[in-house]
């Protein structure tokens, strides 16, 4: 398997998302979602639906709060959130850095079960494109900008979200990209 730089999949990973929202109303295809993958075995642990991460969200994380909280109608934040997502928002790919975060319920067997790995293997693939590399993993503070970052984005697309869950964060080894094809 080809190894490749690393802009590859953040570029990948910012074409299939903007796509999603331009043609599907933001609904995530299967290459926004993470296959986890046990680092010594390979067995599947999980499949995540991933939130990509900026360099630096601190802005867009107050930006998203603002717009939640100026209004109380779901349907009317849904609708802003795919006008935003859809724009000009993933065509800059160098404004992120290919970490991602998920969303879990509060201190789940799930969660108890990736953390206890602290490393692992993740696999994004759609169509006949994907990405295979080694994530660190860790649990965010509810005062860390990626959590809060997280938390609004996800705000937007589930109303009854609150605070009471937990947020990971997969930090790629970015020496351990390969990019696979479909067999």
């Amino acid at each position: 398997m080809p190894r490749i730089g690393w802009s590859n999949f953040v570029v990948w990973q910012c074409s299939l998302r903007q796509r999603n929202f331009r043609m599907f109303d933001g609904k995530p295809s299967e290459g926004t979602s993470a296959l986890l993958l046990d680092l010594k075995t390979n067995a599947k642990i999980a499949t995540i639906r991933s939130i990509l991460i900026e360099h630096n969200c601190l802005n867009t994380a107050k930006m998203f709060e603002f717009m939640i909280k100026k209004t109380h109608d779901p349907e009317e934040r849904f609708l802003k959130a795919i006008k935003f997502f859809s724009s000009e928002y993933y065509n800059t790919p160098q404004n992120f850095d290919g970490s991602f975060t998920a969303t879990f319920p509060f201190n789940s067997d799930l969660i108890k079960k990736i953390l206890k790995k602290k490393k692992c293997i993740v696999e994004f693939f759609e169509r006949d494109t994907g990405f295979y590399f080694p994530v660190y993993i860790s649990k965010l503070k509810k005062t860390d900008i990626k959590w809060l970052y997280t938390f609004w984005h996800n705000s937007f697309f589930n109303n009854k979200l609150n605070n009471n869950i937990d947020i990971l964060y997969f930090n790629p080894e970015k020496t351990g990209l390969i990019k696979k094809s479909k067999s």
